[in-house]
Parts: structure tokens; C-alpha cells; sequence
């Protein structure tokens, strides 16, 4: 009688410690009790892109999964995530766990292996907790400026050039400049004597009015549809820009894609989707301006729609003006 108690007690010992082994076991998709395998839909994704990370778990019909224990790694930023349900296959379960991310950083990332807990029961029908590890997988995110063209282009500086220096030409320039500034002189007197009355109050508009009205200009040029895609996304992009300089006070024009998105990380000024927006139309633009990429549609209306939406959730505060 203790001898079958003592080999019943062994056998179950040794069920949990052969269950517990599986954390370091290989992942396969046989029939073992638990296999994982793990995928990435976008290998070389540039900033701004999302993409789906994604957990497949194939198991017996008695164990029970958890949701995995997600490691988001440095330069990433979780959008969402969920779990389907899968067809069974060979007499297991499959279940598929995503995670949808913002690639926020340039250069390799690594997605180290995530733990997948279980419950499976043992000889004696309790449920025992264990866990299997996925495998790691390494993206690269690409720049878009690495896009554009190939370095080896790229000229030396030539050598500086002993050039005599024209007098007479630089002698007519002075004494043309010394006239335009006596011409300029006297216009300001005359206008300056002219009653108040007379006087034109110069034209300010706030930088909504500004960049309206240079759109408008822009889609009476009609570049898209002569052609001139290029063009059409270049001045498209100094509008936008211009636009955020005047309305927010920092340089757009002046910096990148990449350094405007990390100022408006901790940028008050606009809401959380308002961000997002802005991201999205100077990635999208920047692809065409810079990686040549195929313009499927023109974001011209959605620049529209997304100054209308911040003119009126800022109505209350001081506008932004521009005098032309």
C-alpha cells in the first residue's frame, strides 16, 4: 500500500517537473502541449510607421493561455493591442496575440523573447502554472533622408580660386546702392508727410487666413494633375510648415521631420490626436519629397481639415497673426 502511494506520488513529481521543462524546450509546431511562435509584418520600417508584432500559440484543449507579458523595447510606443482566435489544427488550439507600435526612433531594434504563461493540469488533474518563451526578432528602421538618392554623389570641395577683384564693377554698385538709398529716403519723407488719414493699414492675418489662402493658390496650379507631383508635395510641405512656424512659434521650416515630431512629444499646444495628424501628413509628404514613394492620393484636404479642427479647439486663446 505505501509502495503505491510512494510510485503514485513519483509519477506526479515527475509530470510537473516534465511540464515545467517546457520553458526551455524548442518551440515547434508539432504536437507538443504548448508551442509559440512570434512575427513582425514590417521588417524595415521607416519613422513614423506601425507596425504589428505578433504572438501565435498552438496548445492542448485542457491547457489555458494567458495574455503574454509584452517588453516594448526603446524607440517604440504601443498603439493598441488584442488576441484572435484561429482555426484548430491537429487536435490543438491556436490562438494569435498582437500588439500594434509607433516606430519612433532611426537604426536596429531588438524584440527580446516574451514569456507566455499557461495553466496545464498534472497526473492528478490540478493546474500547474509554467511558461514558454518566443523568439527574438531584430528589425531595422530606416531614415528617410537615407532614402534619397546615394552618398557616393557626394562631391569634395574644390579648391578656393584667386579671382582679382573687379573695382569698377564693385565702384558702380556702390554708387547705385548710394542712389537707391537717397531714392528710398525721399519716398519715406513723402510718405511720412501725408496726413494720417491717407496712411494704408498693413494687412494682418492670422496664420489660419495665411495658410487658407496659400492652398487655395496651390490648387489653382492644378500640379497634380499635369504631373508635377513633386513640386505639388514640395510647396505643400513649405505650407504646412510655414503654417506650424507662425501658429506655434518654432522653427518648422527649418527642421526635420524627425526633430519636429520629438518637439511635439512634450508640446502642450496641440491634443494627442492633433499630433498624430500632424505626424502622419509630413511622413506622408516626406515619402514622395524624399523616397520618391508613389503619391496615392493628395493630402492637400487633409491639411484643410486639420487646421479648420485646431482653429476651433483654440478659439478661445490669442491668434496667431502674420502681417504681408
Amino acid at each position: 500500500m505505501l509502495c503505491s502511494k510512494f510510485i503514485s506520488k513519483l509519477i506526479s513529481l515527475l509530470s510537473v517537473a516534465l511540464l515545467f521543462s517546457i520553458t526551455n524546450a524548442p518551440v515547434l509546431w508539432g504536437n507538443e502541449p504548448v508551442s509559440v511562435d512570434a512575427k513582425i509584418d514590417n521588417l524595415q520600417p521607416t519613422l513614423g510607421d506601425i507596425i504589428t508584432y505578433s504572438i501565435t500559440a498552438k496548445h492542448d484543449s485542457d491547457i489555458l493561455l494567458h495574455m503574454p507579458e509584452y517588453l516594448i523595447p526603446e524607440g517604440m510606443e504601443k498603439v493598441q493591442n488584442g488576441k484572435n482566435k484561429l482555426e484548430s489544427n491537429n487536435n490543438q488550439n491556436a490562438q494569435e496575440f498582437w500588439l500594434k507600435l509607433r516606430v519612433d526612433k532611426t537604426g536596429p531594434i531588438a524584440f527580446p523573447a516574451i514569456p507566455v504563461w499557461f495553466d496545464a493540469p498534472d497526473q492528478n488533474k490540478q493546474l500547474v502554472r509554467g511558461k514558454i518563451l518566443t523568439p527574438e526578432i531584430n528589425i531595422e528602421v530606416q531614415s528617410l533622408l537615407q532614402l534619397e538618392g546615394n552618398a557616393s554623389d557626394i562631391k569634395d570641395i574644390k579648391p578656393i580660386a584667386n579671382i582679382k577683384p573687379p573695382w569698377t564693377h564693385y565702384l558702380w554698385k556702390a554708387l547705385g546702392v548710394v542712389c537707391l538709398l537717397v531714392l528710398a529716403y525721399f519716398l519715406w519723407k513723402k510718405w511720412e508727410n501725408r496726413s494720417p488719414e491717407k496712411k494704408e493699414a498693413a494687412v494682418i492675418l492670422t496664420a489660419e487666413e495665411k495658410a487658407m489662402q496659400e492652398l487655395e493658390e496651390l490648387q489653382k496650379c492644378e500640379w497634380m494633375k499635369l504631373g508635377r507631383i513633386r513640386d505639388h508635395f514640395f510647396e505643400l510641405s513649405e505650407i504646412f510648415r510655414r503654417y506650424l512656424e507662425n501658429r506655434y512659434k518654432f522653427p518648422a521650416q527649418e527642421w526635420t521631420t524627425e526633430e519636429i515630431i520629438v518637439h511635439f512629444k512634450s508640446f502642450k499646444g496641440l491634443t494627442d490626436n492633433q499630433k498624430l495628424q500632424s505626424r502622419a501628413i509630413l511622413t506622408e509628404i516626406d515619402k514622395v519629397k524624399f523616397a520618391k514613394a508613389e503619391a496615392h492620393s493628395d493630402p492637400i484636404e487633409t491639411i484643410i481639415e486639420f487646421i479648420k479642427e485646431v482653429a476651433q479647439t483654440q478659439e478661445t486663446s490669442e491668434p496667431s497673426t502674420v502681417k504681408i
